[in-house]
């Protein structure tokens, strides 16, 4: 681990107990839509995402069936890391819905991401 990576870590320790405290579900999933990248990777952070965490179930969105196979074979260390990351049991369930449903995607404005596809003009 580099040093740089510490302060960061720390700040993310803090702040899953802070929010643990207030024992309230929007404020775990917007802790575990801000730490979702750090938790399962950057690359699997942009083809899944976390749209929902009620009562111990993580609903995500995966882009195509591929990817959600992928996080399958994955689930419980998926889990554990979910868990140990937020410091307590937060999630013992993961469901997969449709992308459709509960939190969009960010719009390609705020998306720092999302990479415009550019066409070539014919000259």
């Amino acid at each position: 681990m580099l040093q740089s990576d510490l302060p960061m870590q720390r700040a993310g320790e803090i702040l899953s107990k802070v929010l643990r405290r207030l024992d309230r579900p929007e404020a775990a999933q917007a802790w575990l839509t801000s730490a979702w990248p750090a938790i399962v990777g950057e690359s699997l952070a942009m083809h899944a995402r976390p749209l929902n965490c009620v009562g111990g179930c993580l609903e995500l969105a995966a882009d195509g069936r591929a990817w959600q196979q992928q996080i399958e074979a994955m689930r419980s260390e998926l889990l554990e890391r979910v868990n140990q990351s937020w410091g307590a049991t937060l999630v013992h369930e993961l469901k997969f819905v449709s992308p459709n449903r509960g939190a969009a995607r960010p719009s390609r404005a705020v998306d720092n991401n999302y990479k415009p596809f550019i066409r070539r003009r014919h000259c």
